[in-house]
């Protein structure tokens, strides 16, 4: 049960996997039950936060607000796709992956969002960039580092 909330808290956008891995260390549950159970967690949120955000941006492009920032970054994205694509898909990995604040699932999400990424490369960007972000954290709360 406790490591069903330690999924939870891992969800949740305050305290995501950075937060949930040392306070599961810190009620001395396994720390690889911890650390499964926070990457599944902050993962599996991602799913219909990434589909969310798609349909916010697209609201936002209907009513016209924010136009010229979004303009921008489409017109930015239709350049150069092809490398946008092979780099946001790293980038994603990178930004999750470096546990820094507000660099987790959700603004991962939105920015997969914005960059009209495919769900799969989005999901498995952000899925890759826990694993690193869990094994960078886990490290971290474990003063091995």
């Amino acid at each position: 049960m406790n490591y069903l909330r330690i999924m939870f808290l891992s969800m949740v956008p305050v305290t995501e996997l950075r937060g949930a891995i040392p306070i599961g260390i810190a009620l001395d549950l396994n720390p690889i039950g911890v650390y499964m159970s926070s990457v599944i967690g902050s993962t599996l949120v991602a799913i219909p936060l990434v589909l969310a955000y798609r349909h916010i941006v697209k609201y936002l492009r209907d009513k016209r607000i924010f136009v010229g920032l979004l303009n921008r970054v489409d017109n930015k994205i239709e350049t150069s796709m092809k490398k946008m694509k092979a780099a946001s898909f790293l980038g994603i990995i990178l930004f999750v992956g470096i546990p820094l604040p507000t660099t987790g699932t959700w603004t991962a999400a939105a920015i997969a969002s914005i960059l009209r990424m495919r769900l799969i490369e989005a999901i498995s960007g952000i899925f890759i960039g826990n694993i690193l972000a869990g094994f960078i954290v886990s490290i971290l709360s474990y003063h091995i580092i």
